[in-house]
């Protein structure tokens, strides 16, 4: 409906036909699509970091292999009796003891920033995906001014 609403809107100011519109509005999306692969970049690194972590975390607490490497490379913690890592529930005793924290401070991070969101948003204060939203509709009219300000942004 608002690519329908700022095709007429294009037709009434440029004088267009529907076919012509229609053309210029394909555009305005490919101009505003050009900021869209650096204002994404944070949620892909942020989806990219989610995925690999919460692979990565369940061999890395409970698959003996993967914890006796990581711990040989990285920890170096004294490895338990054989007959106190027989189940992946003793695997996973013995890899907490490193394993909690780091998971325990990334829980922690990631409380405090939605609740600092949600409280900027209780202020009305702009996150960060309200901030590329107001950057890419003010750079649209500014790039094209000849339009109405509440439909091109």
């Amino acid at each position: 409906a608002c690519s329908e609403r700022l095709t007429r809107h294009v037709m009434a100011v440029d004088g267009l036909d529907w076919l012509a519109a229609k053309e210029k509005v394909r555009d305005i999306s490919a101009v505003d699509a050009q900021v869209i692969r650096l204002a994404t970049f944070p949620y892909k690194v942020g989806i990219g970091i989610g995925v690999t972590s919460g692979i990565s975390c369940v061999p890395l607490c409970f698959h003996l292999p993967t914890v006796e490497y990581f711990n040989e490379r990285f920890v170096t913690a004294d490895v338990p009796k054989p007959d106190d890592l027989e189940t992946w529930l003793e695997v996973g005793s013995w890899a907490w003891n490193w394993m909690e924290p780091p998971l325990g401070v990334a829980s922690f991070v990631l409380l405090a920033m939605q609740l600092t969101r949600a409280q900027m948003q209780n202020m009305d204060m702009k996150p960060y995906t309200e901030w590329v939203k107001n950057y890419r509709a003010e750079r649209l009219y500014k790039l094209y001014p000849q339009y109405n300000e509440n439909i091109i942004k």
